[in-house]
């Protein structure tokens, strides 16, 4: 056989065996003896002239060691012939039990049931959130984003994390993001947005850097912990990146100048009657594209106020006055309880 033949062989069958992960042994040894109950029944029915099942039964009873005795009286070739079987097949046939007893025993068979079902779940999802690090800040985005009603799929490699992650209602896959098989089930394709929320700055450029591949249409916002690393994650993909330590320190500093401010900014969203901040999409076929605000006069129909307006043509924020117009397209900046916030969603 050519040597690049040999070579191709060989990293196929690795290919297989990494696919295959921890069923390989138990197919192998069952490849293994499948060849030898197969030739061993042959054997005895053409060396002592017994039907194929007698031959087969024959196999089955000496390699499982039960001792029930021949099935008929053996020559001296069909003794050999059962040395053989004996020799080569019940080793494969104890190793083949033993892979069985330790997949039940670490209850890995109810693993990959439980992962064929999550996988299952995520290919039916759409527009959902992929949540990659579980840390102190993973759960507040997943909660924040549960709260509006996004489906969240976290990754993450700490299998000790698994119950509270099912717990609350997000959907798990174990594994390290870095990994571009563990990305591919997370539906990448179908998602909304990519949070990367690693504490570990090259792993979410890395992720970021994949994901922006997979899928050049995703919004991904990651997690920095350095001012240096900025630049990186926007150059991989990123489309926001968020300090976490310098969030706090400005809220720590608002909260001691201007507590007012502060308490406003990040205040509970669960009461309805309190002042709230949303952004809404104007779509085409909204009663708002074309009107100015003043005839709109959505303070008075909805007891909101416009703050500011977003254009596609314009990304930076613009003060409103009451002959500004709204197009379709335009993002709205809005203040409001959160029952008339509602409210205005359903002419969005």
């Amino acid at each position: 056989m050519d040597r690049s033949v040999k070579k191709k062989f060989y990293i196929r069958m690795l290919r297989i065996r990494q696919r295959l992960g921890i069923f390989w042994p138990i197919l192998f040894n069952g490849a293994v003896l499948f060849i030898i109950f197969i030739l061993g029944s042959l054997g005895y029915k053409y060396i002592e002239g017994w039907s194929f099942f007698d031959g087969f039964y024959m196999v089955l009873i000496t390699l499982s060691t039960i001792g029930f005795g021949e099935v008929h009286p053996l020559t001296d070739s069909g003794k050999w012939l059962t040395t053989c079987i004996i020799i080569s097949g019940v080793m494969y046939f104890a190793l083949l039990i033993g892979y069985f007893v330790q997949l039940a025993s670490e209850g890995r068979v109810f693993q990959m049931m439980r992962r064929r079902r999550v996988d299952k779940a995520i290919a039916a999802l759409s527009g959902h959130c992929v949540l990659c690090g579980f840390g102190l800040v993973g759960r507040v985005v997943a909660a924040e984003l549960a709260a509006d009603g996004v489906d969240v799929v976290v990754v993450e490699t700490d299998d000790k994390k698994a119950e509270e992650i099912e717990n609350a209602g997000y959907f798990l896959v174990l594994g390290d993001a870095t990994s571009d098989n563990v990305m591919q089930r997370v539906g990448l394709n179908r998602a909304k947005a990519l949070v990367a929320s690693m504490s570990n700055d090259p792993a979410n450029v890395y992720v970021v850097l994949s994901a922006r591949s997979m899928n050049p249409d995703l919004y991904i916002v990651s997690r920095a912990s350095d001012n240096r690393h900025i630049s990186k994650l926007k150059t991989a993909g990123a489309n926001r990146v968020i300090l976490p330590h310098m969030i706090g320190g400005q809220s720590i500093a608002q909260a001691i100048q201007r507590p007012l401010v502060e308490s406003f900014m990040h205040r509970s969203s669960d009461a309805n009657d309190e002042v709230q901040l949303d952004e809404f999409v104007v779509s085409d076929t909204s009663p708002l594209v074309d009107k100015s605000l003043a005839e709109a006069a959505l303070t008075k129909t909805h007891d909101v106020i416009i703050l500011a307006i977003k254009s596609p043509k314009n990304p930076i924020l613009q003060k409103t006055r009451a002959d500004t117009v709204m197009r379709a397209g335009d993002i709205l900046l809005v203040a409001g309880s959160k029952i008339h916030l509602q409210g205005l969603n359903d002419m969005m």
